[in-house]
């Protein structure tokens, strides 16, 4: 039976004439209000959740979408469409592109998703969430991102006694008021109580905003908290700023807009989410799009965690700095399963001794998509003393101008780095200003572009791990190395299993890496060792992905590749819908691959209740080992268990 859900009411059931008139209200509403609410397509076995299209989006003209049939909003931003929708089961997805598909290029490639093509329809099936992008269909520009998301795992309900609901401010939703000075206010009282400030679907304009300790801010789906264009909203600041706070949460799959294609133009420099002393964060769900500076800043900060976040950073005319995550004499931070789309550097570290915290360490970035802009950037600008044991693993280079630049030139001492599974699709064919088509400039030389940048301020790199790089297109440039001396070098870099264009590298020629001469003495101070292996790579499916209550179980199983003389312990995250020990039997956090076995299975066993809930999920990530080269995730990270009653 289809059922409508409206957010937080439960879920209604109706038939014949009651779902018609139902429709016919929805239909009134959605027309008298901004605010259109989420729906839900189930079929037994298949669920689809539809949300709300944003009142301040455009619709694609390039593209249309359909999920099991329904049609789904296409929201057009700038040169770039986007879809999003949440599932459990099986989504169908059918695209009809403006023009006969002759060509197109559905990535992550890694993910080796079946496609089919009839005229200008392009069809396939997803069973696990993703983050795709359709692109280079025959000439058109316009590139087709796809959030197919799992189903929101408990989002707050606004009847819950520590929910308020921003509307009881008298916060205008239509975008129409600048409603900062009500938003501070609430974020104000219910911080104090801490409490979650709701907002519902809506266009929210504010300026910046100071979110306090003990706060969690959720936007619905189909909520926008927006820039405002009547006045700078935060110059040099955020538009969210956490400053010396703890315990802050900013989650749900709406969107923070910054207006950064009008604003930047016009002097407006800020970030959309910038933390300075803060620790104990989590940024979960969110779209972030169309920032004036960086999307996520983080100065002084430890203990954030940031998962399922979605970047859109596509400004017209293009302008730099839209990095997506920088970090700035932090520590101890995971980013889990993002997109980032931009015209900067993807991640970028940099740093100073002014704070509590002066090294960037325990960064752990994984299961993410990249496109455009730098992927992995450390420390070209101001004085950080160390960037160390920083892991980058499991990652989609979809596209981008260069791979990696490591600029140790105005203090900083790189160590103990690691890349492991990244997958390179296509680098910029041709350098262009601030473009260097190369995989990596690692260089310890004067930058022309810093006045302190002297042989004195001069660091190292040293202990970097690149496990099982594969490099589809090397780009239009030489990657260069260059050291200055015998202590400000390049030593203990360390290429396993690098392959470039389908050839396996096993010395520096053949990867066309160019060691530059020191400015000091003109000799090479590089270090590079390349190894082939048989490596382990972790990977997880499901063997049946449907459980019920009436005695089927359903099966995870994690497998392993290259050696199996030591028993493995992998351990995952357990999520979704279905709550472990209370709808099925309980599972463990982690799994014991014995001595000799490729894999081990987890099993989902459902607890029969009288309560019919629908279709819920069991939703399992693998976690990886940073600092390590024990093990590495493949693209197959997560995996999904459908229980029905």
């Amino acid at each position: 039976m289809h059922y409508i859900k409206f957010p937080n009411l439960g879920k209604w059931k109706f038939n014949g004439l009651q779902l018609a008139l139902v429709c016919l209200a929805t239909i009134l509403t959605v027309t008298l209000n901004t605010v259109s609410m989420n729906s839900t397509i189930s079929s037994g076995k298949n669920l689809v959740e539809l949300d709300p299209k944003s009142a301040s989006s455009t619709e694609s003209r390039t593209y249309s979408v359909t999920v099991n049939g329904q049609p789904v909003p296409v929201q057009r931003y700038n040169s770039l469409s986007y879809v999003q929708f949440a599932f459990a089961g099986k989504a169908d997805i059918e695209i009809t592109a403006d023009e006969a598909s002759e060509k197109y290029t559905l990535s992550p490639k890694s993910y080796d998703i079946p496609t089919s093509r009839n005229e200008n329809k392009i069809s396939f099936s997803l069973t696990v969430p993703r983050k795709l992008i359709l692109h280079q269909v025959n000439s058109l520009d316009e590139k087709l991102f796809i959030f197919a998301e799992p189903l929101e795992e408990k989002p707050p309900s606004i009847s819950d006694s520590n929910v308020t609901n921003i509307l009881n401010y008298g916060v205008d939703r239509t975008g129409k008021q600048e409603a900062t000075a009500l938003i501070q206010q609430a974020i104000d009282e219910v911080s104090a109580q801490k409490g979650v400030l709701y907002f519902p679907a809506g266009v929210y304009t504010t300026r910046q905003l100071n979110l306090k300790s003990n706060l969690t801010l959720y936007l619905a789906p189909g909520a926008v908290l927006e820039a405002t264009k009547e006045i700078d909203p935060s110059y040099g600041h955020g538009l969210i700023q956490i400053e010396n706070a703890e315990n802050v949460k900013i989650m749900g799959r709406g969107v923070i807009n910054g207006n950064g294609t009008y604003w930047r133009p016009r002097g407006g420099w800020y970030s959309l989410i910038l933390l300075k002393n803060a620790k104990n964060v989590l940024l979960q769900d969110t779209l972030l799009q169309d920032p004036a500076v960086a999307n996520v800043w983080m100065s002084y900060s430890e203990n954030v965690d940031i998962y399922n976040v979605k970047i859109l950073a596509d400004p017209e005319p293009e302008f730099l700095n839209t990095d997506g995550f920088d970090f700035w004499s932090s520590r101890n931070i995971t980013i889990d399963n993002i997109l980032y789309k931009g015209t900067d550097d993807a991640t970028s570290h940099g740093g100073d001794k002014n704070g509590a915290i002066q090294n960037n360490e325990n960064i752990n970035v994984r299961n993410s998509v990249f496109y455009g802009g730098n992927g992995f950037k450390l420390a070209s600008t101001e004085k950080p003393n160390f960037i160390r044991n920083v892991t980058y693993e499991n990652i989609d280079v979809v596209f981008a101008n260069e791979l990696s630049g490591f600029w140790p030139i105005a203090g900083g001492y790189f160590e103990d780095i690691y890349f492991k599974n990244i997958r390179v699709e296509d680098i910029l064919d041709r350098p262009q200003k601030d473009k260097s088509a190369r995989l990596f400039s690692w260089q310890i030389r004067t930058g022309s572009w810093r006045h302190d940048s002297q042989p004195d301020q001069f660091g190292y790199i040293r202990n970097v791990y690149v496990q099982n790089m594969k490099v589809d297109d090397n780009g239009g440039s030489k990657s260069v190395f260059q050291g200055y001396d015998a202590e400000r070098n390049i030593d203990n870099i360390n290429f396993d299993n690098l392959s470039i264009e389908g050839k396996p590298i096993t010395n520096f020629q053949d990867a066309s890496f160019d060691f530059l001469p020191s400015e000091k003495d003109g000799n090479k101070y590089v270090n590079l060792n390349f190894t082939q292996s048989d490596p382990t790579i972790i990977n997880i499916a499901t063997t049946d992905m449907y459980a019920s209550e009436s005695g089927d179980f359903g099966e995870f199983i994690i497998t392993r590749t290259g050696n199996l003389s030591q028993a493995l312990t992998v351990n995952y995250t357990i999520r979704g819908t279905a709550e472990n020990g209370v709808d099925y039997q309980t599972i463990p956090n982690s799994v014991t691959i014995p001595v000799g076995a490729s894999m081990g299975a987890i099993a989902i066993r459902p607890k029969l209740d009288s309560q019919p809930e629908g279709l819920e999920t069991v939703f399992l990530s693998l976690q990886n080992l940073p600092n390590s080269t024990a093990y590495m995730l493949g693209p197959n990270f997560q995996a999904v268990v459908n229980i029905r009653d």
